[in-house]
């Protein structure tokens, strides 16, 4: 999943539990006292499912980057005739992935509110 997709999944989701909170409201048969404590809780539900949903893609990113490294490690350890250029690229581009990753997942970890 690329990280903009994690982006929109999580705002969708957020967006979702919004719009039912607010139906909830709409039909709720209680107090405002009640109505107001049902959605808190409706509300911190979606944030924790929400989180909860980005930080699995962002495990399941990291697992796919780190099992990428691994492989390419191995490749270079077996004796694969690489140029130390190609070699360098390769380890470069995960890097430079891994970081791009670290970054989304702040900004994702923001927009949630943690």
């Amino acid at each position: 999943m690329r990280n903009d997709d994690v982006v929109k999944v999580g705002a969708a989701f957020l967006v979702g539990g919004a719009i039912g909170a607010a139906i909830a409201l709409l039909y709720a048969p209680q107090s405002g006292r009640e109505t107001r404590k049902d959605l808190k809780r409706t509300a911190r539900r979606v944030k924790n499912e929400a989180v909860d949903l980005v930080e699995d893609t962002i495990d399941r990113v990291d697992d796919f980057v780190d099992e990428t490294k691994d492989r390419v490690t191995e490749l270079i350890d077996r004796g694969v005739e690489l140029s130390g250029a190609a070699k360098k690229e390769i380890v470069k581009s995960l890097e430079q992935g891994q970081k791009a990753l670290e970054k989304q997942k702040n900004r994702v970890m923001e927009a949630v509110g943690l």
